[in-house]
């Protein structure tokens, strides 16, 4: 995956951040609108509701002080009680029914009835047909238990529809006062909500409307009625204001973030540039002898370019300094190792020259005897150093690795089918990866070196095995275990397993594990070990698919002279 430039960077920064800030703008000032709306729709049902609850209280008083003389002193009263008193009312009923309508529109009434304790109705101004009909259920609730003639009674919500407000009065006979004649009125409800509701822009009902998501609807109950009004108003408008807000909030956004975008370009291209010639001089560095950075730009670059500059200077002192410590260390501990390698089969041959040398100057008859020995010893002897010397020119001179495309699993099981056996048996792990870049032969010496160590160490146990795997780690890089069950790496061999000559073997030289990791660091890899929870042994060998980086030349050697 390519790597995310500065503009990329401070382009997809500077759209986050607009976007971010205009989406929060936005949002905030469509909340504020929303409940802005909801809070005026909220105190202007509040000011309806207290209107339409003053104009419905107006209307209980006025109604019972209207309709309360009339039972008192109005002639169709007083004509329909004596009517009923004397058995005469057929002849009345024509002028009591033609009576109330005309009161009903005098007194601006919706209903207006006139009707006996027996539930008969005289007369009825808002529907003609209810006339001569019984309404025993009113008659029985508008009776007085007080046995009160004129007086109204208090006026009240009608339960029923359509909903008004009702008031009635009696006019009873004196000397038989379940005998009374009685006046119902009644004034609509829906007629005032609705001129309450056109002044507020509302809908007012006494009924609880439908639920629905494209209406706000607001409850107000009215205590001193016993009733609660409901405020009502569609969303529509709403709703579509908000979404032309949302409209205009998304192109303002839009425009924003392409001059945003814009301006981050031209900006970020103006910082990248000396930052991409200072990049271009650094690479070189690696290329060609160290050499001052030139930066352009602001400030902070032309500091960091004098501190590159510097760091640069100190580096290559440094480096200077360091390969000629790290030449002389090197001369000091192959010496010694090499001396006191040798060192040990001179004193064999000490011994037996010196011996000779004492039998010959005394003429012992030994001397011939012991000659045999002694020469052989010494041949012996000097056939070690030979090869200590051998060894350790093989390893100075190692050659640099020589990179070609090989197939890694098919290699490990060649070497892996060349060292199993019966008796140590080797298990093997290697699926299919994919090539890798690497010198074949010195990958055949890292893995024989590791599984001739695997297969000697595991000897020492009853069931000798040994495992070896290879799979893939990531996308750039395989990695080849090799483990044993045998007694481990001694405790005291640990820091220095991989240092020249380091060996408990009496017949090892110590210098395959050191082969092994120059050759593993030379190809860009990494060997390490580790104890296995079971016991055993177990390195680990990681490499690059790709391959090291080509030597142009191959390392340093060390003779002897």
């Amino acid at each position: 995956m390519a790597a995310v430039t500065l503009a990329q960077r401070m382009a997809l920064a500077i759209a986050i951040l607009t976007i971010a800030t205009t989406a929060s703008l936005g949002f905030g000032v469509r909340e504020a609108w929303r409940r802005t709306e909801d809070e005026r729709f909220r105190e202007q049902g509040i000011a309806a509701s207290q209107r339409a609850q003053a104009a419905i209280q107006s209307q209980t008083r006025e109604l019972p002080d209207l309709i309360g003389p009339l039972c008192a002193h109005d002639p169709v009263v007083d004509s329909a009680l004596v009517g009923l008193k004397s058995g005469d009312l057929d002849s009345r009923r024509l002028s009591m029914s033609l009576r109330i309508p005309e009161l009903q529109k005098a007194l601006r009434l919706d209903e207006l009835l006139l009707i006996t304790s027996r539930g008969e109705i005289l007369g009825a101004g808002h529907d003609e047909g209810l006339t001569g009909t019984k309404d025993t259920k009113r008659a029985a609730r508008m009776a007085d238990p007080a046995g009160r003639d004129a007086a109204a009674a208090n006026a009240r919500l009608r339960p029923n529809a359509p909903l008004a407000v009702e008031a009635w009065c009696l006019r009873r006979d004196r000397t038989r006062p379940n005998l009374w004649v009685g006046l119902y009125a009644a004034r609509h409800v829906e007629a005032t909500l609705a001129s309450v509701a056109e002044a507020h822009d509302l809908s007012l009902t006494l009924t609880a409307p439908q639920v629905s998501a494209e209406e706000m609807v607001s409850t107000m109950p009215f205590a001193d009625l016993g009733v609660t009004l409901y405020a009502a108003r569609s969303r529509v408008p709403l709703t579509s204001a908000l979404r032309r807000l949302d409209y205009t909030i998304g192109a303002i956004g839009t425009g924003t973030l392409l001059v945003a975008l814009m301006l981050s370009f031209l900006l970020s291209r103006g910082l990248a540039r000396p930052i991409v010639s200072l990049a271009k001089q650094a690479r070189g560095i690696s290329r060609e002898d160290p050499k001052p950075v030139q930066a352009g730009g602001g400030r902070e670059l032309k500091e960091l370019a004098n501190a590159f500059n510097q760091a640069i200077l100190d580096l290559s002192a440094m480096r200077k300094r360091l390969a000629a410590t790290e030449r002389i260390a090197a001369r000091r501990e192959i010496a010694r190792r090499v001396a006191h390698e040798i060192k040990n089969p001179l004193a064999p041959i000490r011994a037996a020259v010196e011996t000779l040398r004492r039998l010959r100057a005394r003429n012992d008859p030994a001397f011939d005897e012991y000659f045999d020995e002694a020469t052989r010893t010494v041949l012996e002897e000097v056939t070690r150093i030979t090869n200590i010397v051998s060894e350790f020119t093989r390893f100075a001179r190692l050659p640099p690795p020589n990179p070609a495309p090989m197939d890694a699993a098919e290699t490990v099981r060649r070497v892996v089918g060349l060292h199993s056996s019966d008796e140590v048996p080797i298990s093997l792990e290697a699926p299919d990866v994919s090539n890798i870049n690497a010198d074949k032969d010195q990958l055949v010496q890292v893995l024989t070196n590791l599984i001739q160590n695997a297969v000697d160490a595991a000897r020492s146990n009853q069931a000798p095995r040994v495992w070896v795997a290879l799979k893939p780690e990531g996308r750039s890089r395989i990695e080849i275990t090799v483990r044993d069950n045998g007694p481990g790496v001694a405790a005291e061999m640990r820091d220095k397993l991989f240092e020249p000559y380091a060996t408990n073997k009496s017949e090892g030289t110590g210098l395959g594990l050191a082969i092994v990791q120059r050759i593993v660091i030379e190809h860009g890899g990494e060997i390490v070990h580790s104890d296995p929870p079971d016991g055993g042994a177990m390195f680990r060998v990681v490499l690059p698919i790709k391959g090291p980086s080509l030597l142009t030349v191959a390392p340093e050697t060390t003779t002897l002279s």
